[in-house]
């Protein structure tokens, strides 16, 4: 993780689709939320794709690099107080680079969507 303790995973599952379902629980104290923002904390945004990347390196079992960001759209805030559980859905494609398509979501609400390209490290 780039940020100890700032989320952990509490499973993974696989939907119909082929989508991998991370279960998240972010650490509402968290020392990221007393400087963003300490009267009203939200998760920031690159944290938010900090999480994605991590998840796919989890699926592919290596370190990768997010080389490009193809769409990214930030569509509801997360709020450690708010939503402190999230799904990150994954999907992965076998091209190489490796292309991402991907969502931070909980229940109705979509927090985040990413489409873009990840490579292995060297």
């Amino acid at each position: 993780m780039l940020i100890k303790d700032f989320y952990k995973v509490n499973g993974q599952t696989t939907d119909a689709e082929g989508n991998h379902i991370f279960d998240i629980a972010l650490n509402t104290e968290h020392d990221v939320y007393k400087g963003h923002f300490p009267e009203r904390p939200i998760t920031p945004g690159v944290c938010n794709i900090q999480m994605i990347k991590e998840c796919a390196e989890v699926l592919v079992g290596k370190s990768l690099t997010l080389t490009q960001i193809d769409k990214c759209r930030l569509t509801a805030m997360v709020t450690p107080n708010g939503s402190p559980n999230l799904k990150v859905k994954v999907q992965i494609s076998e091209a190489n680079p490796l292309k991402i398509n991907a969502s931070i979501f909980f229940e109705d609400t979509i927090y985040m969507t990413l489409t873009g390209s990840l490579e292995s490290k060297n």
